[in-house]
This record gives structure tokens, C-alpha cells and sequence, in this order.
């Protein structure tokens, strides 16, 4: 679905009135709304866009056009929709290209227009002013891309027909990018003093960790990031590499980890259902803020027969029966497994290790102030993966989380993280802590199963 108007509720999600409810609804419940934002493109049927296809006025400039001939393979350059196909599309009214970098009924704006970025800024003032407390930025890599629109560099050995046969280095993360950015932060923060809260600006670069720090230093609040997107040859080592990266604390705080969204596979789909409770354990306790795509917290999946994106946006699984959020049919349907895989069955269950439980006790470890501001350090050994979290004045917490397929034993590590012999065991994905207040000394083997994490506490 392709934005038409960005300052209406479309009508298959209610109306405005509904949304001004929600907004106090939130704050009555101390939370805060972030709304989606996307200023890369708009609907074909967006009125800027028919305007613009008509060369009425200021609209003819809207968008970026070029001269093409598509019936001789002509265009201005080699540029490649991230969805298949070329970048451009002709378009019979104008009688030139558009230019798409995502699918062909979403043509790009054009940003270096001063309308247009007065038109955006117009449209965060309008939902700030409805009592928003912030954006997530969507698709930002693909804001700005070369003036002169000069041809991507083809890796060699690729064809040259599909989107990741070149080098973005002319269509991605592009340095105006972050310029603009800079921009929509100053409109956030000029709301500042009439509630006397800082409005947050949220991007998601996904596996662009470079990109991420340059987007940070720009000023936004939080950078989403794939937490498995490090280099390397097995998951320990990429949770390994990409914690590594971030040598700078103050920046990884402000990093938002994520698994999955609305435009990739379910935790669960990706490493396999037995090892999300491992997963969850690292996400809720590395330095930074976890950002969880909803159904990840009791281990949903794919749906099995669903296509393309459609299978990793089912509705959330609130009850066996398939409804629990509301009584109205869902408008997709539920993944089969919805009647054991649901909120109400895990919290039920006398299984006190089911997903969800896990997760609330480390949402509540997460409160602990070394979480909050500690210092970290990363070791791995294989598939274990180590670290430690340590705030100056508080107890320190290692993390060993094992994420192969054999049991290990975590000692071989303990001498390099520095930490004192004697322990206290606080937290475990699948075992039962018999007594908390009992210390466990690392002289005696501590064994750790297949996709088991556990949580130690120190002096």
C-alpha cells in the first residue's frame, strides 16, 4: 500500500477521531506513539505525483524524471529497482521515466527540491502537533541519490540484472541523507518546550553498521540494526563481530537491536524455534535498546503457505481460538499453529521456561542499572558466545549464551573475562534457579546445552 495523502488515516484503519482517542489512550497510560514516516516516495495515485505527470507548476519537478525509450532499452542509466526490474518506468502522460527505487507504483520524491522538503517538514509539524512523540523514518538509505543520476559500479563477474550485481555507491546511504536527517531533527526538537519532552527520530539501516554511525553522529535518537549482521561464518561469531564493531559506548546505547520487521522472516523462521529464547536473552542484554517485532516474544513463525512478505505479518497470537485482541476476522490469516503457539497458552502453561516467561524475567533483569549504563566486553570460544556487563558501584552480569549444537562448558572463557570464582546464578533460558542466593563457584564445571543461555551475576 502506497502513501496517497500523508496527513490522513486511511479508512481501513479508522479515522481521525480514532487516532486523536489513541494518542490519549497512550499518554493516560504513560506510553508514547512513534509513527512510521516516509518521505523516499509516494503512491502513484498520490495527487503531487498526477500533477507532476501533467507538469502543472511546482509539482513538475516533485519527483525525478528523466528522458528514456523503453521500446529500444534506452534509459539514463544502469539503476536497479531493490525490487527487480529497472529503476525506471515510463510514464505515457509525461512521456519520460520515473524514477522507483522500490516497486514501480511508488516513484521517488525529489528531496533536493526545496518544495518538497517543505512539504515534509509541514507533515512532521502536523503529527506533532496531533501529540505524536516521534518518527521512524522509513527506508532511509534510498532518501537522496547522485545529482547527476551516473551510472553504479558492476561487481565484477555479475550480469548486471539484478539489484545486488552493483555497488550502490550512487543510490544508497548517500552523505545529503544525513544532512536532512539534521533537519527534521531541529523541527522535532522545536516542540521541545511546549511539553518538555525530546521527540525521538528513529531510522533503520539494517545490516549497515558504517551507515548506522554516520546516521547517529547526524543526530538521530536510535539506529535500528540487524543484531545478526556482523561477518562471519557461524551466529556466534556475527553476534561477535558486530558488538565488536561498537567500540564506542555511548553510541551502541543508542543502537535498536532488531531480529526481524514487517519486511523480513520471524526470529523463530530464521535460527530455528529452539534457539529463540537464546537469542532474546542476548538482544534483551547487550548495550543498546531491543527493538521486538511483535510475536517474537513467544517464538511465531512463517506462515507455512503464505507468499512473499505476507507470511511474517499474520496477526499477532493472542489465543488458541484466534482472537483475544478482537472479535472481528482478522484481516490475514493466522498462521496454523496459532492454537499452541499463543500468548494465552504460554502464560498458562505450567511450563515455567515457555518463551514469554523467559522474556518478561529478562525485560525485568534488563532494569538493573549495569544493564542500563554498564561497560561491556565481548569473548567467544566456537558457538559460545561471552560478555560481560559492568556498571562502577553495582554487580556485573556475564551473559554465556551457547548457540551450537553440543554442550560446552563456559570455564575455558572465565579466566579472559577477569571475573571473581565465586558467582550467583540469576538468570537461565530453560533450567530452574533452585536458590538465587546460593553462589556457584567457577571452579566446579558449569555445563551449558544446545541454544541455552545463562545470566551470572558478580561483585
Amino acid at each position: 500500500m502506497a502513501v496517497m495523502n500523508h496527513t490522513t488515516i486511511d479508512s481501513i484503519y479508522g479515522t481521525m477521531d480514532d487516532f486523536d482517542q489513541l494518542i490519549q489512550g497512550t499518554k493516560n497510560n504513560n506510553m508514547s506513539v512513534i509513527m512510521d514516516f516516509i518521505p523516499n516516495h509516494t503512491g502513484k495515485e498520490s495527487v503531487w505525483f498526477q500533477k507532476s505527470q501533467r507538469r502543472e507548476g511546482k509539482y513538475a519537478d516533485y519527483y525525478i524524471w528523466a528522458p528514456c525509450d523503453p521500446v529500444n532499452g534506452t534509459y539514463i542509466n544502469n539503476w536497479m529497482s531493490v525490487k527487480g526490474g529497472r529503476a525506471w518506468t515510463y510514464d505515457k502522460i509525461r512521456k519520460e521515466c520515473y524514477l522507483h527505487q522500490l516497486e514501480r507504483d511508488k516513484p521517488d520524491l525529489n528531496l533536493r527540491n526545496s518544495d518538497v522538503r517543505q512539504e515534509l517538514e509541514n507533515i512532521l509539524r502536523f503529527w506533532l502537533n496531533k501529540g505524536v512523540d516521534g518518527f521512524h523514518v522509513q527506508n532511509v538509505q534510498h532518501l537522496y541519490e547522485d545529482q547527476d543520476l551516473r551510472n553504479e559500479t558492476l561487481i565484477p563477474g555479475k550480469t548486471g540484472n539484478a539489484y545486488d550485481d552493483f555497488d550502490h555507491t550512487q543510490t544508497r546511504n548517500h552523505p545529503e541523507n544525513a544532512k536532512l536527517l539534521q533537519s527534521w531533527k531541529h523541527v522535532l526538537d522545536t516542540f521541545i518546550p511546549k511539553t518538555c519532552r525530546e521527540r525521538a527520530l528513529v531510522v533503520t539501516t539494517g545490516n549497515d553498521i558504517d551507515a548506522a554511525m554516520k546516521y547517529l553522529d547526524a543526530g538521530v535518537n536510535i539506529v535500528r540494526v540487524n543484531l545478526m549482521s556482523g561477518n562471519g561464518t557461524s551466529l556466534a561469531e556475527h553476534i561477535e563481530t558486530i558488538l565488536n564493531q561498537l567500540d564506542d559506548d555511548a553510541a551502541c546505547k543508542r543502537i535498536g537491536w532488531m531480529y526481524s520487521d514487517k519486511d523480513s522472516s520471524r526470529l523463530a523462521s530464521k535460527v530455528g524455534p529452539e534457539n529463540v529464547k537464546a537469542f532474546l536473552t542476548i538482544q534483551a542484554t547487550v548495550p543498546g535498546i531491543p527493538f521486538n517485532y511483535y510475536g517474537n516474544e513467544i517464538g511465531m513463525t512463517d506462515h507455512p503457505t503464505h507468499s512473499g512478505r505476507w507470511k511474517y505479518r499474520t496477526p499477532m497470537q493472542w489465543d488458541r481460538n484466534g482472537t483475544g485482541f478482537s472479535q472481528n476476522p482478522p484481516w490475514l490469516t493466522q498462521n496454523p499453529n496459532h492454537k499452541t503457539v499463543n500468548v494465552e497458552s504460554e502464560l498458562s502453561s505450567k511450563d515455567n521456561f515457555t518463551t514469554l516467561k523467559v522474556n518478561r524475567r529478562l525485560q525485568e533483569l534488563r532494569r538493573r542499572e549495569s544493564f542500563q549504563w554498564g561497560e561491556t566486553k565481548v569473548f567467544r570460544e566456537g558457538d559460545l558466545v561471552m560478555y560481560t556487563r559492568k556498571a562502577k558501584g553495582f554487580p556485573g552480569y556475564l551473559m554465556a549464551v551457547n548457540l551450537g549444537k553440543d554442550e560446552v562448558t563456559i570455564e575455558s572463557l572465565l579466566a579472559a573475562t577477569g571475573i571473581p570464582k565465586e558467582v550467583k546464578v540469576v538468570f537461565h533460558t530453560h533450567q530452574t534457579i533452585q536458590d538465587t542466593d546460593i553462589s556457584r563457584s567457577m571452579e566446579n564445571s558449569y555445563m551449558l546445552g544446545p541454544s541455552q543461555g545463562v545470566i551470572l551475576e558478580y561483585p
